[in-house]
């Protein structure tokens, strides 16, 4: 026993002495650990490792502010900024465990699918499974799991869907926030509205009024709470954000969007290229439409580009009008100063010049009617053709110099040749160019320099600088109103203005703008067609106006005022066409730009009733002859006559459906059958009441022609036997 026990001394000693050694190895362990602890906390370093875990654990975030608002004249918004979210998860969320997710991924691959409906609920299934095996590898614990972003409405059905409605720890559900610029009415006014893109191209009144509508954005400190959720902290750097200002311009969205619609059906009927429209109000310069389309084959129409004021091209005919002026107010010419037209086809200069009208010896006037190259050729080269310097000079104090300066970018500069020794150098003046500058080729203006020259003569000789943005709105208080400018207090005197809206209302009633002749307004316009060169034309076109396969390229143009007598509104159209071999559509400025005028000037008729005649009271009153009444249910026809006080006169008693005839005091009614089971008659009704009519007893009808019904084959008062077919004959 004795023995045994001194065998089990050296076995205890040797387990107290590792126990003791795992003492002191921890003793040691935990003084080094304490040592650290105390080292970083109190160190040389520790500022910096402080500073260091600060980062990792707070964040400064931007909070972007909202941006404003793009309004039409009366408030309606154009374009806004609207809280869109993009849906994602982070599949390594603490609380997001495997059994949570293997219980509710068939369910929310399910709801997915049914609520965005562009792939299968296998789909994305196979989707999720894949993201939640990946979830340690980098990019997996933010992974987006919708196909698009969502607006605020949608977020809230999202968020009770399975998993996400665990929210972000346990579903590990996270709705990025951005703001996504949405516009209201469409592709209306788009390239008027225009676009701020992260390439920073800047177009449009979003570019120009960029800095105010974009503010200023705020910021704010968040901590890291787990994974990728933080929370805001207050601190005293927190900014807040300034939201931006809204802009209202000048734009009406109904006429607006006459303008679109008709340029566009014009664009199509015509296989125009690209075309133009701008109405201006002649007082203000307030721009309340401007469209611009282009063509991009049948039904594809975008807004692209700002013909309007980025497009500059010889005028044409238009320009005739600048012509004039000069001829009137600085030559002194007279409207009634006879000019010889050789019958619509000369040779000046050693130069074939040619009228689509062919006429002989014509006023001024006259010539301006019907818009004779010959008539300004003659004029001008007789007045300026020893000083055109003179003749420049004064187109360019109409405005036709310089820009118009115009509140949005992609203006372009007019180009009007001088006779200067710079510019006959350089060949931009020759002995024709004067020739050519008299009725609207060799200088190049935008369709805006020339409606704000029409604009000018419409205010009196008043030139206004054109507007599209009247002022800027912060929180419903105006902050910024844009006045009227005045480019040019005056261009010529109240004579020869006077003298100018005649002729331009004579252009409506006797020469190329008759169609815009109408019974309710009066019209003041000139219309214009200028062919383009290639080099414009076409990119690599070559230079000329004709290209391989003898075809033109056209720019087709109407521009004036209306109601002449008393403008209100200005307006321009322009539209480019080709016209060759195999095309049979117009390229004239009197038929291609004038049904787009006529709309868009139809419209604002319609919205002013101050305009439009007042309606004489003829209450008490008895017409000389009754109105027509429509056959059809006995019944109505008793109640429209009753209500109208017209005399009914009928043989019989009026029931069911009957027929009409008017005489010079009262209304003839014929019953068209006793009752269902006869046929009756239908001859004189228009096809709508003659179906009714016969298909309610049974009968199938059958018809030819168009109009009202001369025959039907059968009788009239005969028996009725559901299902025969009945044939009529219209006229």
């Amino acid at each position: 026993m004795a023995e045994k026990q001194q065998e089990k001394r050296p076995i205890k000693r040797a387990i107290l002495n590792r126990v003791r050694l795992l003492y002191v190895f921890f003793f040691v362990t935990g003084v080094c650990i304490v040592g650290k602890i105390v080292w970083l906390q109190y160190g040389p370093e520790s500022s910096e490792l402080k500073a260091d875990a600060d980062k990792r654990t707070y964040f400064r975030e931007t909070i972007p502010a909202d941006r404003g608002d793009i309004m039409a004249h009366d408030g309606r918004v154009m374009a806004t900024s609207v809280p869109m979210f993009e849906i994602r998860m982070d599949f390594a969320a603490p609380g997001f465990t495997d059994e949570i997710f293997e219980k509710n991924v068939d369910s929310l691959a399910y709801c997915l699918s049914g609520f965005f409906r562009d792939k299968s609920k296998a789909a994305y299934k196979s989707m999720l499974r894949s993201y939640r095996a990946s979830k340690h590898k980098p990019g997996f614990r933010n992974k987006r799991v919708a196909p698009r972003k969502v607006n605020y409405l949608e977020l809230r059905e999202l968020k009770k869907f399975p998993i996400f409605r665990l929210g972000a720890n346990k579903g590990g559900f996270i709705a990025e926030q951005f703001s996504e610029r949405v516009y209201p009415y469409g592709s209306l006014a788009r390239r008027t509205i225009g676009i701020v893109n992260l390439a920073d191209t800047k177009l449009g009144i979003e570019g120009a009024f960029d800095e105010q509508l974009r503010g200023t954005d705020g910021n704010t400190l968040t901590r890291k709470i787990s994974g990728t959720f933080r929370v805001p902290v207050d601190d005293n750097e927190n900014v807040e954000p300034e939201n931006g200002m809204s802009v209202v311009t000048t734009l009406d969205v109904d006429i607006q969007d006459v303008a679109e619609t008709a340029l566009k059906n014009q664009l199509e009927y015509c296989q125009a290229d690209w075309g133009s429209v701008v109405l201006m109000e002649v007082a203000t310069g307030e721009i309340r439409a401007m469209a611009n389309l282009t063509r991009y084959g049948a039904g594809r129409y975008s807004e692209d580009f700002n013909y309007a004021i980025g497009m500059r091209l010889e005028p044409g005919s238009t320009f005739k009008l600048a012509s004039l002026i000069a001829l009137l107010e600085d030559a002194g010419m007279s409207l009634d100063h006879m000019i010889d037209t050789e019958g619509g086809r000369a040779v000046i200069n050693g130069k074939p010049v040619v009228d689509s009208h062919k006429e002989g010896i014509i006023t001024l006037k006259r010539v301006f009617e019907v818009s004779s190259n010959i008539g300004f050729v003659k004029a001008v080269g007789e007045e300026y053709g020893k000083k055109p310097s003179r003749f420049v000079d004064f187109i360019a104090d109409l405005g036709m110099g310089g820009p118009i300066g115009v509140q949005i970018p992609g203006e372009v500069s007019p180009v009007l040749p001088r006779p200067t020794d710079a510019y006959i150098k350089t060949g931009q003046w020759s002995n024709l160019t004067l020739m050519n500058l008299s009725y609207g080729y060799g200088l190049e203006i935008t369709p805006l320099h020339t409606l704000s020259l029409y604009n000018a003569v419409a205010n009196n000789g008043r030139m206004v600088r054109p507007m599209l943005v009247k002022r800027l709105v912060e929180y419903g208080r105006t902050v910024e109103e844009f006045e009227t400018e005045v480019i040019n207090s005056k261009i010529c005197s109240q004579r020869t203005i006077d003298k100018v809206r005649e002729s331009l209302k004579a252009v409506v009633d006797d020469g190329t703008a008759s169609r815009l002749k109408n019974p309710y307004y009066t019209v003041a316009a000139k219309t214009g067609t200028a062919q383009i060169p290639l080099s414009k034309a076409v990119k690599g076109g070559g230079s000329g106006y004709v290209d391989r396969y003898g075809g033109r390229h056209y720019l087709a143009t109407l521009v004036g005022y209306f109601p002449a007598e008393e403008p209100r509104y200005s307006c321009i159209v322009v539209m480019k066409t080709y016209y060759g071999n195999g095309r049979y559509n117009s390229y004239y400025g009197a038929s291609l730009a004038a049904p787009v005028f006529k709309a868009v000037a139809d419209r604002v008729y319609a919205s002013h009733t101050d305009w439009q005649n007042t309606v004489k009271d003829n209450a008490g009153e008895r017409a000389s002859r009754p109105m027509q009444i429509k056959g059809g249910s006995a019944r109505a026809i008793r109640e429209v006559g009753d209500e109208f006080d017209v005399e009914l006169r009928h043989s019989d008693r009026l029931k069911g459906w009957a027929q009409t005839s008017r005489d010079s005091t009262f209304v003839e009614v014929t019953a068209l059958g006793g009752d269902d089971t006869t046929v009756p008659s239908v001859v004189g009704m228009g096809l709508k009441d003659a179906l009714y009519l016969l298909e309610s007893r049974g009968l199938r009808v059958s018809f030819s022609g168009k109009g009202r019904v001369v025959s039907q084959s059968l009788r009239a008062g005969g028996k009725v036997r559901r299902g025969d077919t009945i044939v009529l004959e219209l006229r």
